[in-house]
């Protein structure tokens, strides 16, 4: 009659192990990745065929009903400035990733006003939080071709967060950066040879039109589906054309000039912002861990004090030394289960102390990267939002330039990012890429024999 009760209570001691063990077991350590490397070119690229690269500040992925919710904010771990440097920080590193692939000609972090680019890469951060990596991204040509359109998701290398040292050489999610560099190269390729030289011209094209539309209308055609097609070409040596080169050249230091203190920025808040991230890895784990180990020791010993009141007996009433062994394993389940239930919420409070660690972590970093200042063609930006509105007063003095030197009244800037187009497939022409691809159609009409060609040598 013995062992019944026995196997009462091993079950009772089994049911709090099993809780021990899976909360000590539910996030498993990770081991560092294998380190990716973007492919790189391995011949030279024709000039006529280099693409400029423009990869705007990344959106924060801060709903705008959740802006001004601190309490909705704090629970979702969303702080809006961390979100405002990692926009700028991890535009900076893709820029880096895909520069140093030697695949492209500039590759520049531009402010969402920067229309007039060979690619351009957009995206928004999706979750971000020292952990794991998510982003959008886009990737549109001048023509309207939709290259890519995806979500990346990365884990963090953990062997980057050893120390600062580590985590400067190589970023832990240089993996994605890489994915995301070898998506769009693969993009590039499906594209003919004539489709890479019509980008180039149409995006000059773009820009003639914006500054002059008057002197610029007629040579570019936008088709039913988005894509813009060249219709004619000016002659080589037009005097407008030259002149907006010129002007062209300048606007083309300019946005040198701002992603150069956008990586300026970038490496300036790089050890806080590292710092951060590493630290937010391990209070990241270390909350899940805590919030599933306090999930299932509650659940567990809730279970075991339920057991301990409701379990049936199995003791005969005559049997009294039965019966007290069989009290003393309910006592005991109770107990156990009670503590069980306490530790579970002790572990609850535990990980609201991380959640708080994470909120003073980020509020410290924010305190680190506030009023970054710079000096450009001796106009002053700042790079926590207003680097937008001068670069479109920018915009405003090229076209008084334009003005000034032609004597033609220019058009009004262009102020407001171009739409993207919507995906769409493009029939084929003879030497265009394949439907599938992200280029066909363009080709025939940029390579028309009764319109001169632009010379290679113009500016990308």
């Amino acid at each position: 009659m013995s062992f019944p009760v026995s196997r009462h209570a091993w079950i009772a001691a089994a049911a709090l192990c099993a809780g021990a063990l899976l909360g000590g077991c539910v996030v498993q350590d990770t081991k560092p990745q294998p380190k990716l490397q973007a492919t790189v070119a391995t011949a030279e690229i024709p000039e006529a065929q280099l693409l400029d690269v423009g990869i705007r500040i990344l959106g924060t992925g801060i709903p705008k009903e959740l802006e001004n919710n601190a309490a909705e904010l704090e629970k979702k771990r969303l702080y809006p400035d961390v979100r405002k440097t990692e926009a700028r920080f991890l535009a900076n590193g893709l820029r880096d990733t895909l520069a140093g692939s030697g695949q492209w000609g500039a590759v520049r972090v531009i402010p969402d006003s920067v229309q007039f680019v060979d690619v351009l890469v957009s995206g928004d951060i999706v979750e971000s939080n020292g952990a794991r990596l998510k982003l959008d991204i886009a990737v549109h040509d001048s023509a309207g071709r939709k290259w890519l359109a995806k979500r990346y998701e990365g884990e963090a290398d953990i062997s980057s967060y050893h120390d600062a040292a580590s985590t400067r050489a190589r970023d832990p999610f240089a993996n994605l950066f890489v994915n995301i560099a070898n998506d769009i190269l693969a993009a590039r390729e499906k594209l003919a040879a004539t489709d890479r030289v019509a980008i180039r011209q149409i995006t000059e094209l773009k820009f003639a039109q914006d500054l002059a539309p008057d002197k610029f209308n007629g040579y570019l055609q936008t088709d039913k589906k988005g894509i813009t097609h060249i219709q004619r070409l000016p002659a080589a040596d037009d005097p407008m054309l030259l002149r907006v080169r010129k002007i062209r050249e300048r606007d083309s230091s300019l946005i040198d000039t701002v992603s150069d203190q956008y990586a300026g920025f970038s490496e300036q808040v790089g050890d806080a912002y590292n710092g951060w991230r590493r630290d937010s890895y391990t209070e990241v784990l270390a909350e899940e861990k805590l919030k599933n180990q306090a999930r299932t020791r509650t659940i567990l010993g809730a279970a075991a004090v339920l057991g301990s009141i409701f379990a049936p007996g199995v003791c005969g009433s005559d049997n009294y030394s039965c019966r007290r062994a069989e009290s003393i394993g309910r006592t005991a389940a109770a107990v156990g289960g009670v503590y069980a239930v306490l530790s579970g919420l002790k572990k609850s409070a535990e990980a609201k102390n991380h959640t708080a660690s994470l909120k003073e972590l980020s509020a410290s970093l924010d305190a680190d990267v506030k009023g970054q200042v710079v000096e450009v063609e001796g106009r002053t930006l700042k790079l926590t939002g207003t680097a937008e509105q001068q670069y479109v007063e920018w915009r405003k003095t090229l076209h008084e330039i334009y003005g000034e030197e032609t004597g033609v009244a220019a058009g009004v800037p262009a102020t407001a990012p171009q739409s993207s187009p919507a995906p769409a497939a493009v029939a084929p022409t003879p030497e265009a890429a394949p439907a599938s691809g992200p280029g066909a159609g363009a080709a025939a009409a940029s390579s028309a024999p009764a319109a001169p060609a632009l010379p290679a040598s113009g500016p990308s």
